[in-house]
């Protein structure tokens, strides 16, 4: 069984303990998704929140020219207003011809991997994600008993971001399955962000609006998309993202 791994915290983390995963399970097997409610105890779910809504470490990411590209958020936001404008239009072009994305993140797992995850909060998040317990929920919900480890990434969609319609499956990655841990209180439909799985006709056949403390898990691959943020949007869209991969674990960079 995998360990929670480097930057996963002194602590094992638990999760809420639960009776449904036989539910979860059967509907897993139908859609190929599914929605898991009250994932951590409220304690838990409230600090992670809370250390997401005032970090500072944020980085802005897009697919730029055809590379992905990550830029120190708070200075991409304080250019000049015409500036700023420029470069989401320019990702916005990219996104009207196909896969385009524009939101905040913060490498959990390659932080973590190479020691450098220095926030106590944050490695409890990536410690949860990697920890027997979640692998466990996540092999009896999905029905994938070869998951053998995940990677995670912190994610903050605010007003006007975005992550355009993509299936998941990359060559060499090994993921049988993706999960959304989702940690914004009082979100609403409205508001936009909504996980949405479409069919082949293009159309949206399930949304996921991101409540509190809770567990998407879905296929790989499904072709999905994170809906626009409103621009009357309060703020913040915070998740914890990755993937359960199977095989052997190669640290980044190796």
């Amino acid at each position: 069984m995998t360990s929670a791994g480097p930057g996963a915290g002194a602590a094992e983390p638990r999760l809420t303990p639960r009776d449904d995963i036989a539910q979860l399970a059967e509907k897993f097997a139908k859609d190929g998704r599914v929605l898991v409610p009250d994932l951590l105890p409220a304690e838990t779910a409230n600090a992670l929140y809370q250390r997401l809504h005032s970090w500072t470490g944020w980085h802005l990411v897009s697919c730029i020219g055809g590379q992905h590209r990550a830029f120190e958020a708070s200075a991409m936001e304080a250019l000049d207003k015409a500036k700023y404008a420029q470069f989401v239009e320019t990702a916005g072009l990219q996104a009207r011809q196909g896969f385009q994305y524009l939101f905040r993140n913060y490498p959990l797992y390659d932080l973590g991997m190479q020691d450098r995850l220095d926030d106590p909060v944050l490695r409890q998040a990536l410690g949860i994600v990697r920890s027997p317990d979640f692998l466990e929920l996540a092999r009896a919900i999905t029905g994938h008993s070869a998951i053998s480890y995940t990677d995670s990434q912190a994610t903050a969609f605010g007003p006007g971001h975005y992550l355009t319609t993509h299936d998941d499956d990359v060559d060499g990655k090994n993921r049988l399955a993706a999960y959304v841990i989702n940690l914004t209180p009082g979100w609403r439909a409205d508001f936009g962000g909504q996980l949405q799985f479409l069919n082949a006709q293009g159309h949206v056949d399930e949304a996921f609006v991101p409540g509190f403390n809770t567990l998407a898990l879905f296929s790989v691959p499904a072709q999905h998309a994170v809906s626009v943020v409103a621009p009357f949007a309060p703020g913040y869209r915070y998740a914890l993202t990755g993937w359960l991969r199977q095989g052997t674990e190669v640290p980044p960079g190796a």
